[in-house]
């Protein structure tokens, strides 16, 4: 092997190894990288790709959005889209009323709240590019980023992903007038409250192998119970709860808490939150 180094030939940057030591992945990942033209390392004379501290940077970049659920498509855009000119401004909306469609409800009540991507980071632990990524439609959000993003913005989960809504005033909730929100995750939620009430009843369908992808924590109390199917509950990040239908649990909010649905068949939870908090 050449002792050839980025230093002797007038190239400045580390090798496709360091690289990827730096960045915590594999020269494969990097080389994967650059054939979806998310990374373009210079060269040396006998071939070996170089990579600068900029675009070690943009390997960081990559891969955090990536880990965040963007694809290759999504993130070349997002990249594309930074050194365009920039899109003008959409139009006012009215005061209370949001336009449709999840990207464009984040967008609308970050740009209300006067609060730039990096400020809605610093507040979600999310990073700018994946917020960006979500508000155009590139990345579908999990359940444990959208709660995030709900907090940021101090909403709900439901009321993110169908933008305005009146519960009903009737104490009787049809099956036909729930709201029905479908995650690209394999989550489906239907609101079964009804206006004024502190309680939040939800009804959770979660295809094998979906799940909230990541841990959920706010204020409050809740109680789920299994109608069909198996759930796995984890509470702090270490104790398993596996619960099979017919069995129940409740637990403070405040403690970190994920699901996901390990079986073959979609699993059915009724899922009540006090307050209004999810």
């Amino acid at each position: 092997m050449s002792d050839e180094s980025p230093h002797t030939v007038g190239v400045s940057g580390v090798y496709i190894q360091q690289a990827a030591a730096m960045v915590g992945t594999t020269s494969a990942s990097l080389r994967m990288w650059e054939k979806y033209e998310l990374i373009k390392p210079q060269r040396t004379p006998s071939g070996y790709r170089v990579y600068s501290l900029e675009e070690i940077e943009r390997l960081r970049e990559v891969q955090q959005l990536l880990h965040d659920g963007v694809n290759p498509a999504g993130i070349l855009k997002i990249f594309e889209d930074r050194s365009s000119t920039p899109t003008p401004a959409p139009k006012h909306h009215e005061e209370g009323h949001l336009p449709r469609g999840l990207g464009d409800t984040v967008r609308a009540l970050r740009r209300r709240s006067g609060l730039t991507l990096r400020q809605v980071s610093e507040r979600t632990d999310l990073s700018p590019s994946y917020i960006s990524s979500v508000e155009r439609s590139l990345a579908s959000p999990s359940i444990a980023s959208l709660q995030k993003l709900a907090r940021a913005f101090d909403t709900t989960v439901p009321a993110l992903m169908s933008g305005s809504y009146e519960a009903p005033d009737s104490p009787l909730v049809r099956i036909g007038d729930r709201r029905v929100l479908h995650s690209d995750k394999g989550v489906t939620i239907e609101d079964m409250s009804t206006a004024g009430s502190n309680l939040e009843p939800l009804l959770f369908t979660v295809q094998p192998g979906a799940g909230s992808d990541g841990p959920l924590s706010h204020e409050g109390e809740e109680f789920l119970y299994v109608m069909s199917g198996e759930l796995v509950l984890r509470l702090d990040g270490t104790d398993d709860f596996v619960l099979a239908p017919g069995d129940s649990m409740a637990y403070e909010s405040p403690r970190p808490h994920q699901f996901s649905n390990v079986g073959r068949v979609p699993t059915v939870v009724l899922w009540i939150n006090t307050p209004r908090t999810f």
